[in-house]
């Protein structure tokens, strides 16, 4: 029944800043920038919608879908998501060479949870960071994941 993965959806307080963290640092490609508003989009959402959305995507065409808020008061994120959260609590990016991410990240004041780290359950190497509303987000090294 599914074809693909199309896209992940995030809301966010500072598009600004979520724009720097997703297209600058990470170099996901740029793909459309819109304010979207009026009767669709307040049928689809159910609600009174105004957002300011950036499309980015990687190599391989999986958009991230960047939200802002413009009619709602923002609220900021009070404390960092955990592992432990109910939900999709984070994405997951392959990449080409982990370390050399990782001091570009760190050099750009993105908060790690560890350096990256050689799994003992898969050929990879892996960490995890926030984005600017404490969103986790993952890196991964190495081979594809085999399904069982």
């Amino acid at each position: 029944m599914i074809k693909s993965y199309r896209h992940t959806g995030i809301v966010v307080s500072n598009l600004k800043k979520s724009e720097n963290f997703y297209n600058k640092l990470l170099n996901l490609k740029k793909v459309s920038r819109v304010i979207e508003s009026g009767d669709y989009s307040n049928k689809l959402t159910g609600m009174n919608f105004k957002a300011d959305i950036l499309k980015v995507k990687s190599d391989d065409n999986v958009i991230v879908e960047i939200i802002q808020l413009l009619n709602i008061k923002k609220k900021k994120a009070k404390k960092p998501k955990s592992m432990l959260d109910l939900g999709i609590i984070h994405m997951c990016f392959t990449v080409p060479n982990i370390e050399k991410l990782y001091k570009r990240l760190k050099k750009n004041n993105v908060k790690f949870f560890s350096p990256p780290l050689k799994s003992p359950f898969d050929p990879v190497s892996t960490c995890f960071c926030y984005d600017p509303d404490f969103n986790l987000v993952q890196f991964v090294e190495g081979a594809q994941v085999k399904s069982h």
